[in-house]
């Protein structure tokens, strides 16, 4: 990989759209920054998701002590998901070496284009409110089975976005955020940072696996490392000023974008 002035200087400016947008949508950046590893810099499939991995430690970090300082981090649920989220990173990041790299590029693309069209027209949200309003009071849980619920459903979340983390090479929140916000019933800045306190958590068992595997490139990663921990804050700061329902909507439409133009790169001959 030849480190050349033009390619440092893209390398620094992708670190700082992904802190950007990890501080400010509770994502971790790989979303971002697994996609412009392989449009503008041309990095192997494996390479752009290990090394995406790694940078998600400082950006993550980064966001989520700002979003701690504000109070906007339920402690109770990112401690829950902590544990099943590792466990689950792990194996998703093992799987990654018997999947062929443009299917896991196509996959990323197409679960991202599914979270964008919720975030961006609040599809599970109004499921999840038609549903509340069908069940009214009849139904009746008692305060145990709905705490052993609830326990349940912080373990498969954590699990299933672990998993997903390893083996796209993104933090997870791109699925941690929509179900804090549907399942837990969160404020979208508190989704944000929770969200962010569990990525920084997974991210590091996630690099260790992918640079055993041989999927993280160092000099690359340290590169985009100044850009994305100072995105991270100015992401995580400006978000706190913005209205609820723009971020949502903003988030989605973004992840729509990134996804359609990663398909037609994959796609292309």
């Amino acid at each position: 990989m030849n480190f050349s002035i033009n390619f440092i200087l893209e390398a620094i400016a992708i670190g700082l759209a992904t802190g950007i947008f990890s501080g400010a949508f509770g994502i971790g950046g790989g979303i971002v920054c697994t996609p412009l590893l392989r449009l503008c810099l041309g990095v192997s499939p494996h390479m752009a998701i290990g090394t995406t991995m790694a940078l998600i430690i400082p950006t993550s970090l980064s966001g989520a002590l700002n979003y701690t300082r504000k109070g906007l981090v339920d402690k109770k649920v990112s401690t829950a998901m902590m544990i099943p989220a590792v466990v689950g990173v792990l194996l998703g990041a093992a799987l990654t070496k018997v999947v062929h790299g443009k299917m896991l590029m196509l996959s990323f693309a197409l679960l991202v284009v599914v979270s964008g069209i919720d975030l961006t027209f609040g599809i599970g949200k109004k499921i999840m409110d038609m549903r509340e309003a069908a069940n009214g009071e009849a139904e009746s849980v008692s305060e145990a089975e709905s705490s052993d619920r609830s326990l349940r459903t912080k373990i498969l979340v954590g699990l299933m976005s672990g998993c997903l983390a390893g083996f796209f090479g993104v933090g997870g929140g791109f699925i941690l955020v929509p179900c804090l916000l549907y399942f837990f019933k969160m404020p979208i800045k508190a989704a944000f940072g929770t969200s962010l306190v569990v990525i920084a958590t997974v991210s590091v068992p996630g690099t260790i696996t992918h640079f055993l595997l041989g999927h993280v490139n160092i000099p690359l990663m340290l590169t985009m490392m100044g850009g994305a921990v100072a995105g991270s804050f100015l992401g995580s700061t400006v978000a706190l000023r913005i209205r609820d329902s723009w971020l949502r909507k903003g988030f989605g439409v973004i992840m729509l974008i990134v996804a359609f133009v990663l398909m037609a790169r994959e796609l292309s001959p």
